[in-house]
């Protein structure tokens, strides 16, 4: 099995590669610092290992590299924390995109490769876990399409407008979501209830 690993830090990105090669069915083809380059490999590989850090979303560059690779599936490495994940991935697209967390043990990740390459469902148990005690969501429904417009990049006037409210009314409810979910910023507010599956 042909497999790309990406992953931005050098240093952990061999020893993920080297972990891999050790194995006698897997051939590492790539090691890549951004996801971007896996979609302009001469010789596609047949399932892509996505480290997952930083500001993008990872389901953007799944599908992205699933595109431009079509035959390829994708394994992301994330934080326990975003189990908001799961509830973004399609049914048809379960048996090209898998999740399994970083504290995953390289057994776990392995078995995860090759059930995904065989074209099994891979969720990761503790990312299960986590969606399941997640806390309840605090925010109102009006609160939510506040947020959800402010996420956008909308501003409040624009916002007041979409959702006839006043801009002061506006500045109000984001000032209350912001306490709500325990953020430092308008930013962070979006941050912490995408994470949390409120948003």
């Amino acid at each position: 099995m042909r497999i790309a690993v990406v992953q931005d830090s050098p240093l952990y990105r061999g020893a993920l590669a080297a972990a891999l090669r050790a194995e006698p069915d897997l051939e590492v083809v790539a090691e890549l610092a951004a996801w971007r380059e896996a979609t302009a490999l001469t010789e596609p590989a047949d399932l892509t290992v996505l480290d997952f850090g930083g500001d993008e979303d990872p389901l953007l560059a799944a599908a992205a590299i699933c595109t431009a690779v079509p035959r390829t599936r994708v394994l992301i490495l994330i934080d326990a924390d975003r189990h908001d994940l799961l509830t973004r991935v399609a049914t048809d697209e379960w048996d090209r995109v898998g999740f399994v967390t970083r504290r995953a043990s390289l057994d776990h990740l392995l078995s995860a490769v090759r059930n995904l390459a065989a074209g099994n469902a891979v969720i990761d148990p503790e990312l299960i876990a986590a969606r399941l005690v997640q806390p309840e969501n605090p925010l109102t429904g009006r609160e939510r399409e506040v947020l959800a417009l402010a996420a956008e990049g909308i501003g409040v006037e624009e916002i007041a407008g979409k959702l006839a409210l006043s801009p002061g009314t506006v500045r109000n409810r984001l000032s209350r979501i912001t306490t709500k979910v325990g953020a430092r910023s308008r930013a962070d507010a979006v941050e912490r209830a995408r994470r949390a599956g409120w948003l």
